[in-house]
């Protein structure tokens, strides 16, 4: 795991080591004779942690994998991302019945009526409304194509179905930009035309790169780095951080049953219009995923909760998943403490606190 270092002139706002050399020079006197080894008093500490000058516990490798396992727990058990598709089903349920009342309702105005004529008319429109209801096909994404097709008696129900597709055409829009960035929800039309400019950019930057030309990277980032708040410093971070989004999000798919990866990408066939973008979004993967083939792109999230999860969170929380099984991997390898030189200490901080990251 790399780690970048920034050095700086002492200020006097940093914010020292509680450790000092008599301290620690004890606690391996007492380790060696207890043990007799130097480097198995190392490893002993680096395992167990020791006390500092003020006699607070400094946690080791076995408190902080300890550690790490329950923040494991706490993310499988947040929830779990299912499209939402459970929630949508209820809500055109719902939809469904409000339309079919109204067609109740009003054959049975017409009847009240005493207009024969008008009676009959509103017998035929019904019988013609309830085929095409009665006809609805189970499947989620294809009862709501018929039903863009449907001619609602109720205007409450039309309004209702209207905004439930226009939501969730933004929702598989998102899904698919923030693949790429983290910065990017509930776009606009301006922000859909700026993200097509990041993705030719970026593509015309990756072609550059492979013909061995400078990829002008600097410039890349001038005009969309604020698509990248994570702020890659070279061509290469940014592509490993799209690369890890995308791993994760393949996590979140694949953790789908087969029925819902289906329905998905039969409601994005529907409902998102502008292919072009899905298509380099599609090709983008493609290429990274060849390029890092060892982010785990075939795992599931491991997301096990009970609870809907919108994709933005899922994202997260399958990323997070994915970084604490690396941190595991690397510190259950750590031999001796200048193997820890190599950790990611922001990605400690980030993922477990900032007792455990100074501790490391």
């Amino acid at each position: 795991m790399g780690q970048r270092f920034r050095y700086s002139r002492w200020d006097g706002t940093q914010r020292g080591f509680d450790l000092d050399a008599d301290a620690l020079l004890n606690q391996i006197n007492d380790e060696i004779i207890h043990h007799g080894d130097v480097n198995a008093a190392l490893r002993r500490i680096m395992q167990q942690g020791m006390r500092d000058r003020n006699g607070e516990q400094v946690q080791g490798l076995r408190e902080a994998l300890e550690r790490l396992r329950e923040r494991r727990r706490e993310l499988r058990e947040q929830g779990q991302f299912d499209g939402e598709l459970g929630e949508l089903a209820a809500e055109l349920a719902d939809i469904v019945d409000e339309e079919r009342l109204a067609i109740d309702q009003d054959e049975q105005r017409a009847t009240e009526s005493g207009d024969e004529r008008r009676s009959e008319i509103a017998r035929n429109a019904a019988a013609r409304r309830r085929l095409q209801l009665d006809a609805l096909p189970d499947n989620l994404a294809q009862r709501i194509d018929s039903l863009r097709h449907h001619d609602f008696q109720s205007p409450d129900a039309q309004r209702r179905f209207e905004q439930l597709v226009d939501r969730l055409r933004q929702q598989l829009l998102d899904q698919h930009v923030q693949q790429v960035s983290s910065a990017v929800e509930n776009m606009t039309p301006e922000q859909m035309a700026r993200m097509k400019d990041m993705m030719a950019a970026l593509n015309a930057m990756l072609e550059r790169h492979e013909r061995g030309e400078d990829p002008q990277f600097e410039q890349f980032m001038n005009e969309f780095g604020d698509f990248f708040p994570e702020n890659p410093q070279t061509l290469n971070e940014l592509l490993e951080l799209m690369a890890r989004r995308m791993a994760a999000a393949r996590a979140l798919y694949n953790s789908m049953s087969p029925e819902q990866r289906a329905q998905m990408q039969a409601l994005s066939d529907q409902l998102l219009e502008d292919m072009d973008l899905r298509w380099q979004i599609d090709q983008l993967g493609e290429r990274l995923q060849a390029a890092f083939p060892n982010l785990g792109w075939d795992d599931d999230s491991g997301l096990e909760g009970d609870t809907p999860m919108p994709f933005g969170d899922a994202l997260r929380a399958a990323q997070d998943l994915h970084d604490l099984d690396e941190l595991e991997r690397f510190l259950r390898e750590a031999s001796s403490p200048a193997a820890l030189r190599e950790v990611d200490l922001d990605k400690v901080r980030q993922l477990l606190g900032d007792v455990t990251a100074e501790s490391i």
